[in-house]
């Protein structure tokens, strides 16, 4: 089934981006938002993103073959209680709520209690930024980001594979797990990340004085380490509340491992330090840059490059000459460590060893790691 009438409720991020890559996957579809911001309803219409914009929550979903949920996590399932009862049998709704063992629990009461034949797929696709709204949406971004689907024992096959379908036209990863599965491992690699780094920020603010001597050398990779703890915090307020009891079981976790390295180095135990660097060493170094469908890396090219305007322009301009696609380009801020400030992603080992090759001949110093 291809869903032709689409409703997105809440035209934030991720329900701007879902309309802007559904517009240009599916430009027959028929779109309708829901939203009380009035200016990004009235952007996403000038800009033919959407058809219909209203702020009247039954008017917008009453039709609709699919229902996305973008709401704040926690205002998923009050929202799924109002909207659900209304829905025609056979509509799929989904969220997209970064936790999912509560808002599947809702779901599951109103199919129970045979208050709607509507269908609830959950939702989480594995992809933002730090900002928000819809001027901050982006068509692009679901590209090669995982999309976690979470089912309940009723949901149809044919509603999953319809709501998968839609998300590959959207360059989108989909992948079905269980919600206790997703909200343990979501929450180790994630929402974790996110405490840790709003955690090491404002420790090292406390240790700031009238020199600003921290902020003045937190550059590199303190600031790519903490990037993250630059989002929204209302947002991640919510995320964190509503998976508590699985967050906490993680910061104990890091607490041991930070206690216990301090006492490596209150003992002078230089091999155990060197081990447990080296153990980290291998399994970040075994992690996936970025994933595909095959579950393969990105393989990444390190270039020396001068800090002078248009450089960046210079290198993808040669690349692109000789059909070299680019899947991801960032540039190193601190060079501790790094043999390049450079670095250039590519989705197989043929692009990389072409792209070094051609860059060689155009003069540029290139490294592999």
């Amino acid at each position: 089934m291809t869903f032709e009438r689409i409703c997105i409720v809440g035209l934030g991020l991720i329900g701007g981006s879902l309309a802007k890559a559904i517009r240009r996957s599916q430009p027959q579809s028929f779109i309708t938002a829901v939203d009380t911001n009035q200016k990004s309803l009235g952007d996403a219409l000038s800009e033919q993103i959407i058809d219909k914009a209203t702020t009247d929550l039954y008017g917008g979903v009453k039709g609709a073959e699919l229902v996305f949920v973008c709401t704040p996590v926690h205002v998923v399932p009050s929202l799924l209680r109002e909207i659900m009862p209304i829905l025609g049998k056979d509509t799929v709704i989904t969220d997209v709520g970064s936790t999912k063992q509560e808002i599947m629990k809702a779901a599951e009461k109103i199919k129970v209690s045979n208050q709607s034949q509507a269908i609830f797929i959950g939702g989480h696709p594995m992809a933002g930024t730090q900002h928000s709204g819809y001027q901050a949406s982006l068509a692009h971004l679901f590209e090669n980001a995982y999309y976690i689907l979470t089912l309940l024992d009723s949901t149809p096959s044919w509603a999953v594979e319809s709501l998968r379908n839609l998300l590959l036209s959207i360059g989108a990863l989909p992948m079905v797990m269980g919600a206790k599965d997703h909200d343990r491992v979501i929450g180790a690699v994630s929402h974790l990340p996110h405490v840790v780094a709003a955690a090491l920020v404002n420790a090292v603010a406390e240790m700031e004085d009238t020199s600003h001597l921290y902020k003045k050398l937190a550059a590199g990779g303190f600031r790519d380490i903490t990037r993250i703890a630059s989002s929204n915090p209302n947002m991640w307020k919510n995320i964190c509340m509503d998976n508590k009891e699985e967050l906490v079981k993680h910061i104990m976790r890091i607490n041991r491992h930070l206690v216990a390295f301090a006492q490596m180095l209150l003992r002078d135990e230089g091999s155990k330090i060197h081990d447990y660097f080296a153990c980290a060493k291998t399994y970040r170094e075994n992690l996936p840059v970025r994933q595909a469908l095959s579950l393969l890396s990105y393989y990444d090219l390190y270039v020396d490059v001068e800090d002078r305007p248009g450089v960046i322009g210079a290198v993808a301009t040669i690349l692109g000459k000789h059909s070299i696609n680019i899947k991801n380009l960032r540039i190193i801020n601190s060079r501790e460590g790094e043999p390049g400030s450079l670095i250039i992603s590519f989705s197989d080992s043929s692009s990389l060893d072409k792209a070094q090759k051609v860059l060689k001949e155009n003069s540029y110093v290139t490294f592999t790691q």
